[in-house]
């Protein structure tokens, strides 16, 4: 797996993110029919370095974020509009920009209601009359880079699934995401492991969780960053040849040393070495083993002379380490290297990770081919109620080869149909009762559906808007001025 393989997240309203980059020259969208608030948010931004772009209306952001050339970081969004409910066309945008945060701006919300809102995936909830130092909060939290320098293991927060700009990801950092819990907590512990740079350490998760990428950031992270890390698959070598392979060897050690080696150890020599699947490895190798953790030292096959290492030692494995006995790993070896574990969860414990990891493998292939690549409603479902028994190695190969795949048009439309079978045997009936994706113009928005509702309802009650917004749950004085906007006030309705 390369330095690049698991990525940076696309932020959807998980929470607080550490070590977030804001994407330079990218602006911020901000959704407010009162130009002031407008202003004001754009003066605080201003300062920050960030740039934004204002809307006086639902119509003028869907005209603005449905741009095929359009970027945005974030939105800024008012939740009562004259033409509609903030937190509805949210609703509506998210199933075709996954990607972008978004902050509910309202005059009037109870707790209860930003509760509902957050859990509905939006990033924060900020009360009226906005405090400066709110803005200047959420935006930080959404990208602390803002306020300092993105450490060299960072999450990169991403434009839209958009392939036809060129842009090039930087190979030497290590992307990681971090949107779920669990996620998150391995982000902090690596961080805290890292700052120790002597520390032997034992990563612990299924085949295709991410351990090398969880190896790699924390040497990304450790004052060892400049020196080399080199990743080592024990369990693809040969046992006869292990010793040799890590260890090195001088020539004449055995049939065909016609030439002095150095072993992985020594080219990792300042820097990391990672051995993988470790418990593949035979206890005779795991004595020399920890033999080189406590002495700091290794011995070439055909030496006598001891070389010092100046090594951390990284060691991974996809077995249930907590049960010793079964693992295959000698309980004196585990022991040494237990002071520093890492668990990384499967992908199906940790669903919040999966569709930003589904962008941001979409967003490489994308860049490929040079097409924008869209996933429909259907898609996501699927995505998200497969199991992942192959975790994000598997996530990876599948988006890569939807993403990727070469059509004749512009933009590269992801259905269900689109995925394999066994994802689509997981998604039940999704496909039949997939919403297409943006772009096939004769199923209705969220919006309009919203609108025909609240129509019927003020009809139901013989126009009584203050009972009409009882029922829907809107503030009468909103619900009264949208009614006037749209012109169902002073006449039959129906």
């Amino acid at each position: 797996m390369s330095s690049s393989a698991v990525a940076t997240g696309f932020v959807m309203g998980a929470g607080s993110l550490d070590w977030t980059e804001y994407p330079k020259g990218v602006p911020v969208l901000v959704v407010d029919d009162d130009a002031e608030v407008r202003t004001m948010i754009g003066r605080c931004l201003r300062k920050l370095k960030v740039e934004i772009v204002g809307a006086g209306t639902l119509a003028e952001a869907r005209r603005l974020l449905m741009k095929k050339s359009a970027k945005f970081s974030l939105v800024f969004l008012d939740k009562c509009l004259p033409d509609g409910d903030g937190v509805e066309f949210w609703q509506e945008i998210r199933t075709v920009r996954p990607e972008l945060p978004c902050v509910i701006i309202t005059g009037n919300g109870s707790g209860e209601e930003a509760h509902l809102a957050l859990e509905d995936g939006v990033f924060d909830y900020l009360p009226k009359p906005i405090l400066i130092s709110k803005i200047r909060s959420v935006v930080t939290k959404c990208y602390p880079g803002l306020l300092r320098g993105g450490d060299k293991g960072s999450v990169v927060v991403g434009p839209v699934v958009d392939g036809t700009d060129g842009v090039v990801e930087d190979d030497s950092k290590v992307k990681f995401i971090a949107h779920s819990p669990s996620m998150i907590s391995v982000s902090i512990e690596v961080s805290r492991i890292a700052k120790n740079s002597t520390m032997p350490v034992l990563l612990a998760g299924e085949t295709g969780s991410g351990k090398e990428v969880v190896a790699r950031l924390i040497h990304e992270r450790s004052s060892r960053a400049s020196k080399k890390f080199v990743a080592v698959n024990c369990g693809a070598i040969p046992i006869t040849l292990i010793e040799s392979a890590l260890f090195g060897h001088r020539r004449g050690a055995f049939t065909g040393a016609d030439a002095d080696r150095r072993g992985f150890f020594e080219e990792a020599q300042g820097g990391t070495i990672f051995l993988d699947e470790i418990t593949e490895t035979t206890p005779a190798f795991q004595v020399k083993l920890l033999r080189v953790l406590q002495e700091s030292c290794i011995t070439p096959l055909g030496s006598t002379e001891e070389i010092k290492l100046d090594v951390r030692v990284i060691a991974a494995t996809n077995q249930d380490v907590r049960n010793v006995d079964s693992s295959g790993l000698r309980k004196d070896l585990y022991y040494r290297l237990k002071g520093c574990e890492i668990f990384l969860p499967p992908l199906k414990d940790r669903p919040e990770d999966i569709i930003p990891l589904v962008v941001y493998f979409a967003l490489q292939a994308a860049r490929k081919v040079k097409k924008k690549v869209w996933f429909s409603v259907g898609a996501i479902a699927a995505l998200k109620a497969y199991r992942w028994p192959g975790n994000v190695r598997e996530l990876s190969r599948i988006i890569t080869a939807a993403a990727g795949r070469e059509v004749d048009a512009a933009e590269n439309i992801i259905l269900v149909s689109d995925l394999p079978e066994c994802v689509r045997l997981e998604s039940g009936d999704l496909e039949s009762n997939e919403t297409p994706a943006v772009g096939i113009s004769e199923f209705k928005s969220l919006a309009v559906v919203a609108e025909e509702h609240m129509q019927k309802v003020l009809l139901a009650c013989g126009g009584n808007m203050s009972k009409a917004a009882r029922i829907l749950g809107r503030e009468q004085s909103q619900f009264a001025k949208l009614c006037r906007s749209k012109g169902w006030v002073g006449k039959q309705m129906g």
